[in-house]
C-alpha cells in the first residue's frame, strides 16, 4: 500500500485513526462514519460478497425509477424496489476516467491525477487493493476502451478482463456490448460465486455512437413527431448541433438521436435483467452488497450542447444514478444530495474494514445534512463545480466565469442566480470553498517518477470516443 500524506491537513494518523473516515478535511470529526445504519458484516464474521454494476454514460433523468416517462428501464426499477435509490447523487467528473478514479478510490480527481495524466498512478490506492487484502477475489468485466489495462484501473484486480473486440457503426475503438459482458459476467460468476468475491461489472452501452440492435433502435422511434432538424459540427464537440462522432448516417432529427440513446439503454436493461436473474440463481441476491451507478450522463440538449460529455459540469453531465441493495436493511428513496466519493466509505463500513487513510466521502447508510462538499472538475482543469446546502457554483477559469444555481428550485440550471444580490453570500461562499478544494490535495502524488504518453493509435481510438479533441 502506498503512504499517505497528512502534512497539509495538519491531521497526524493518530488522529485519523481516532476519527474514523471523514469527507471533508475542514470539519473533520467523530461520529460521521461507521454509525450502524446498514449493520456491518454478519455476527458469524463473514464479509458480504460485493457486486458493483456501473453503466457508461447513463443519465438519471432516462430511467422509470427516477421518473422518466419512457419506458427504458422495467428491470432496473424492479431492481430499485429491492433496494434504497438516492435521487440526487453526482459524479465527480464528465467522464470515464474522471469518475472512475474517484469511485475507486474515494478521492478528488485532482487528487489521483488523472485530470493530468489520463490515467490512475499506481500510487493510488484503491477500494480493489484494499478489498484484495482482506480475502476478497477481485475480479472484473469492462467494455469501454478508457477503462482498458495500462491505465492503472486494474490494479488490485485478481482477474480484470477487458476483451474488447466489438465494433460500432462509426467508432474506431474498440468495445464489448451488453450481451456479451453479460455472458462472460456470467460465467465468472458461475465460477466464483462460492468464494469471498468483489466483481466489477461496467457496461459500455449507452454510450454512444446511439446503435442499438434491433428490436431496441425501433421502441422509442416516433416517425410521426415533427422533426427538430440539427446541425452536425465538424468538431468533436456537441455544442450547437451533433459531434462528428456520434453522427448516424444522414441523421440530423435530434428526436431520433434520443430515441436511439433510450434504446441503448433498454437494450441494457435486458441484459440487466439476465445479470441479475443469475445472481438470484446463484443465491447470492439476498446477503451480497449491490452497488448499481453510471460513470456520467449524457447532454440532451441543455444549454445548447447535444449528445455528448465531458465539457462542462452541468447536472446533465455528473447527476447520475446510485442504487444500492444490501439485503433487506436498505430500502425506499433519499433525496439527500450524496457522491460518488461515498461509495468506498461506505463499502468499508458494511464489511467491517478500517482504514488508516483520511477519505473525504460519507458513509450512505446514514442520511446526513445536504451541508456535504460535492466538487466535480473536467480534465485538464477546464471546468470545476461544487454543490453544498442545495446550491451549485460552476467555476470555468478560461472565461473567468461563474454560474450560480438553486437546485432545490432549479435542477435544470435554467436561472443562473450570479448577478442576484440576494444571493450575494451563497456566492462567497461557495468560492471560497470550490478555491479551498482545488487546492488541496491530500494524497500529494508525485509524478515524475511514471511518465506516460499516449501512441497515435491510442489518441485515434479515444478520439472515436469522443474523450480527445
Amino acid at each position: 500500500m502506498s503512504r499517505k500524506h497528512f502534512s497539509r491537513t495538519g491531521l497526524t494518523r493518530r488522529d485519523v485513526l481516532k476519527y474514523g473516515l471523514y469527507g471533508g478535511i475542514s470539519a473533520a470529526m467523530p461520529g460521521c462514519l461507521f454509525l450502524n445504519g446498514c449493520g456491518t458484516q454478519k455476527q458469524h464474521g463473514k464479509k458480504p460478497n460485493i457486486i458493483l454494476i456501473t453503466v457508461d454514460t447513463l443519465r438519471a433523468d432516462h430511467l422509470g425509477c427516477y421518473g422518466y416517462a419512457k419506458d427504458t428501464s422495467p428491470n432496473i426499477d424492479k431492481f430499485a424496489q429491492d433496494s434504497i435509490l438516492f435521487e440526487n447523487c453526482f459524479s465527480h467528473g464528465p467522464d470515464t476516467g474522471t469518475s472512475f478514479s474517484s469511485i475507486f478510490s474515494g478521492f478528488l480527481p485532482h487528487e489521483t491525477k488523472i485530470t493530468q495524466c489520463l490515467y490512475l498512478p499506481s500510487q493510488v490506492d484503491t477500494i480493489t487493493e484494499i478489498l484484495q487484502q482482506q480475502g476478497y477475489n477481485t475480479l472484473a468485466v469492462v467494455s469501454n476502451y478508457v477503462l482498458r489495462k495500462s491505465v492503472g484501473f486494474e490494479q488490485g484486480f485478481m482477474l480484470y478482463d477487458d476483451t474488447m473486440d466489438e465494433y460500432e457503426l462509426v467508432r474506431k475503438a474498440p468495445e464489448r456490448t451488453a450481451g456479451r459482458t453479460t455472458d462472460r459476467a456470467i460465467e465468472l460468476l458461475k465460477q466464483y460465486h462460492k468464494t469471498q468475491l468483489f466483481m466489477w461489472i461496467h457496461y459500455q452501452d449507452p454510450h454512444g455512437p446511439y446503435t442499438p440492435p434491433e428490436p431496441f433502435n425501433k421502441i422509442f422511434h416516433d416517425s410521426e413527431q415533427k422533426p427538430r432538424m440539427l446541425k452536425v459540427n465538424r468538431s468533436m464537440s456537441g455544442y450547437g448541433g451533433i459531434p462528428s462522432y456520434q453522427r448516424l448516417g444522414q441523421n440530423k432529427d435530434f428526436h431520433y438521436y434520443v430515441s436511439q440513446y433510450n434504446g441503448e439503454i433498454r437494450y441494457h436493461d435486458s441484459h440487466f435483467k439476465r445479470l441479475i436473474n443469475e445472481i438470484k440463481n446463484l443465491g447470492l441476491y439476498d446477503d451480497s452488497l449491490i452497488i448499481f451507478s453510471s460513470d456520467h450522463g449524457e447532454g440532451m440538449g441543455e444549454h445548447g450542447y447535444f449528445f455528448g460529455h465531458s465539457e462542462n459540469l452541468y447536472n446533465s453531465q455528473i447527476h447520475v444514478p446510485l442504487i444500492i441493495k444490501y439485503g433487506s436493511s436498505l430500502n425506499g428513496r433519499r433525496n439527500d444530495f450524496v457522491k460518488h466519493i461515498d461509495i468506498v466509505p461506505t463499502i468499508l463500513n458494511i464489511t467491517g474494514v478500517k482504514s488508516s487513510s483520511l477519505l473525504r466521502g460519507r458513509d450512505l447508510c446514514v442520511q446526513h445534512e445536504n451541508d456535504s462538499e460535492i466538487f466535480s472538475e473536467s480534465q485538464f482543469g477546464h471546468d470545476f463545480s461544487i454543490v453544498c446546502n442545495g446550491f451549485k457554483l460552476i467555476y470555468t477559469p478560461s472565461k473567468i466565469r461563474y454560474e450560480l444555481f438553486d437546485l432545490n428550485a432549479d435542477f435544470n440550471e435554467e436561472n443562473n442566480l450570479v448577478n442576484d444580490k440576494r444571493y450575494h453570500k451563497h456566492l462567497e461562499n461557495l468560492k471560497l470553498r470550490l478555491h479551498r478544494l482545488k487546492k488541496e490535495d491530500l494524497l500529494d502524488i508525485d509524478l515524475a517518477e511514471r511518465k506516460k504518453k499516449l501512441t497515435g493509435e491510442e489518441i485515434e481510438k479515444l478520439k472515436s470516443l469522443g474523450y480527445v479533441r
